[in-house]
């Protein structure tokens, strides 16, 4: 009964609308037809007018002859002359017709042309007054259909209906009730798009569903958003389908990352510095002082490295000169290598590095007076006052030879024998290397903003007390890959569909990004050389200049050259180290991330390889970019886009269907519980036991 009545409704509305065009057509063709009658009246008048005066003139000119004097008169033939003036007066008199009759009639067609520019111009705007009508009746095909405008106005012309443009509701928060208002059956599906992804949106427009125009209103199906913000969980309906989970920023953002993966021993017997590079949250200071150990032990393994890199050189001034040095640095590793046991054993307990092995060890880097002069002559050379000097560059260290070194003294053997155990015994043994450099980032920029490189105690922490920010510190890759000379990293999408049970998707295509420059670990000033961010590199004066296309490589051409320069195969080296290391980084949060059922998140995993081609985590990015800054993104970003609808939206109704690239990689059984003791302060207090004299 409320369809027939609202059929009526919309029937009756249609045919007020098709008279009142009719009755505005027909008040038009009067006002015509007056304002034609009115122009040949003022012809008729104006010629009558004209013949009159031309009569007039003729007459007065014919009567001339009379004024003569009648010898004068004698002198013509007055008859001959009297019908010879006539006929010459008519022939003016007809040309003159001619000539006003013929601008009369140009004067009539330009009006005739002018009228039907305004027929047409009144046509297109009957057309879409007509096809508006048509565009509301598409959408509401079951209460009246097209057939029946169409029996009402015989004279209009069939056109393809277009989608009507939705109108904002912002008042409205209910689904049903929105769609009723868009006159939009109940079985079509709505959608939100904030932050662009263009492409999202055309995968979906394709299934047939119709977009929201209003961003912040709660009446959709599915909702892709930049920001997590931009998603209110607490009203989220159960069917309703969003790109975030909630409480994500445990897992990508930097200082997340690095304090998440503490939590993996938990789920699995796993050692996260096997495929993480150690970092250290300096906001906090017992982690800040666990960094400054570090630092120091990391520095003691790399002036032994140096050492025995000189000694290969055979460089025996320089030896001379750091041989103090590698005799503490050697000290020190020793004690690095000691067993929990041989420490608990030691009647006098002392620190694995006191500050007068330090005082040695960094004798050669900045000190406080050193560094302000640095920053003066900064200063100056910024200001213009002072040109910077040019840098000499240094020759490139040889590659670390694995074979036996001959004429080896005794001390030559202990630290190879030392070296020997920190390879066998720290998974970050390749990563660090004879320069000792720290990657500084700043917690809550992304982008490549504001990441700075050291390798000097004191510069760092000068860097974080001036900028009064979150820092996250990371050791810094210093033997990376070198490709065409130049730094790289890959960046990898993951989908994560469910968390209770955790499941992962990968994508089978990921894409490289490099560094317009080449890699110089002398100079850590140069961004160019060390970031690979294309939001960094585009801004450099050699990015074009690349012999690289864009400074990205798609995962062909990469393969292609792991395999023909290195002979490693990407798909049995590369990718299931990538696939493992995006499994443990899901497992260490699958306790603290939000689990929500018709939420989905799509990540952006940044990895680097090292020249022994092992696979390090750098960061995680929520909403990775889904622009075309280059011809192999354009083309990436078109496909995920495309499979991404594949696998949240067609998947749901049928599990067999086509997911594209996407491939899933792991599926948890359930979410795991972690135990109680987390958290708690585990260390044994007390007082040491006297010995009773006697």
């Amino acid at each position: 009964m409320e369809e027939q009545n609202t059929k009526k409704d919309f029937h009756t509305r249609n045919l007020d609308i098709i008279a009142q065009l009719r009755e505005k057509k027909m008040r038009e063709q009067e006002e015509k037809e007056i304002t034609q009658k009115r122009k040949q009246d003022l012809v008729v008048k104006l010629k009558s007018r004209y013949v009159k005066e031309e009569q007039k003139e003729i007459k007065q000119q014919v009567s001339l002859p009379s004024i003569n004097t009648p010898e004068s008169s004698k002198n013509r033939q007055s008859s001959l002359k009297k019908e010879d003036i006539m006929l010459e007066q008519k022939m003016r008199i007809q040309e003159k017709q001619r000539q006003y009759l013929e601008s009369i009639k140009t004067k009539q067609m330009q009006e005739k042309q002018k009228k039907e520019e305004m027929i047409q111009r009144q046509e297109i705007i009957k057309q879409s007054v007509k096809q508006k009508v048509l565009n509301q009746l598409s959408e509401v095909a079951q209460f009246v259909t097209k057939d029946d405008l169409l029996e009402q106005d015989s004279g209009s012309d069939d056109q393809d209906t277009q989608k009507v443009k939705l109108k904002k509701y912002p008042f409205i928060t209910d689904l049903k009730q929105w769609k009723k208002k868009q006159r939009i059956d109940d079985a079509v599906k709505v959608f939100i798009i904030v932050g662009g992804y263009g492409d999202v949106a055309k995968a979906l427009s394709q299934r047939g569903w119709v977009k929201n125009p209003d961003t912040g209103s709660p009446c959709f199906d599915f909702k892709f958003t930049l920001h997590n913000s931009e998603i209110d969980y607490n009203n989220l309906q159960d069917f309703q389908i969003v790109n975030h989970f909630a409480k994500i920023i445990c897992l990508t953002t930097k200082v997340g990352l690095c304090k998440s993966l503490n939590n993996l021993i938990w789920f699995n017997n796993v050692d996260k510095n096997t495929f993480y590079p150690r970092a250290f949250d300096l906001s906090d200071e017992e982690d800040f002082e666990n960094f400054r150990e570090e630092f120091k032990l990391s520095k003691a393994e790399a002036i032994l490295k140096m050492y025995l890199h000189l000694f290969k050189k055979k460089d025996a001034n320089l030896i001379e000169k750091i041989k103090p040095q590698a005799i503490i640095a050697l000290s020190v590793c020793r004690k690095m290598l000691q067993d929990i046991n041989e420490i608990i054993d030691q009647q006098k307990q002392t620190a694995v590095i006191t500050q007068k092995e330090w005082d040695i060890l960094s004798k050669d880097d900045l000190n406080v007076q050193a560094l302000a002069q640095k920053k003066h002559q900064a200063w100056l050379a910024k200001i213009g006052e002072l040109k910077p000097l040019k840098k000499k560059k240094k020759s490139k260290l040889e590659k670390e030879q694995e074979d036996q070194i001959e004429d080896v003294d005794e001390f030559t053997q202990q630290i190879i024998d030392i070296l020997q155990q920190f390879k066998s015994r720290f998974p970050q043994y390749y990563l660090n290397g004879v320069e000792n450099i720290w990657i500084v980032k700043p917690a809550g920029l992304s982008r490549g903003r504001g990441i700075q490189c050291y390798k000097n105690l004191v510069e760092i922490e000068d860097h974080v007390a001036s900028k009064g920010a979150q820092w996250i510190i990371q050791k810094y890759i210093e033997k990376p890959l070198i490709v065409l000379g130049k730094k790289m990293d890959i960046r990898q999408w993951v989908l994560i569909t469910d968390w209770n049970p955790l499941t992962v998707w990968i994508y089978d295509e990921a894409y490289l990004r490099f560094t317009a420059e080449e890699y110089d670990p002398k100079d850590l000033e140069n961004k160019m050389s060390h970031l690979t961010n294309n939001s960094i590199q585009k801004k450099g004066e050699n990015f074009y200049k690349s012999d690289i296309e864009g400074n990205m490589w798609n995962q062909e051409q990469f393969s292609d050259y792991l395999m023909k320069t290195h002979q490693v195969n990407f798909m049995e080296i590369i990718r299931p180290q990538i696939e493992q290391a995006v499994i443990w980084s899901l497992q260490s949060v699958q306790d603290q991330v939000e689990q929500r059922k018709n939420s989905h998140e799509i990540l952006g995993y940044d990895f680097m390889i090292d020249d022994k081609f092992h696979v390090w985590l750098i960061e995680i990015n929520s909403s990775p970019d889904f622009s075309y800054s280059t011809h192999v993104t354009e083309k990436l970003v078109k496909e995920v886009s495309e499979d991404l609808i594949k696998v949240v939206i067609d998947r749901e109704n049928d599990k067999k269907c086509d997911t594209g690239k996407f491939k899933r990689i792991y599926k948890a059984k359930s979410v795991l519980e972690k135990p109680a003791s987390v958290g708690l302060n585990l260390c044994l207090e007390g007082k040491k036991i006297k010995k009773v004299k006697g």
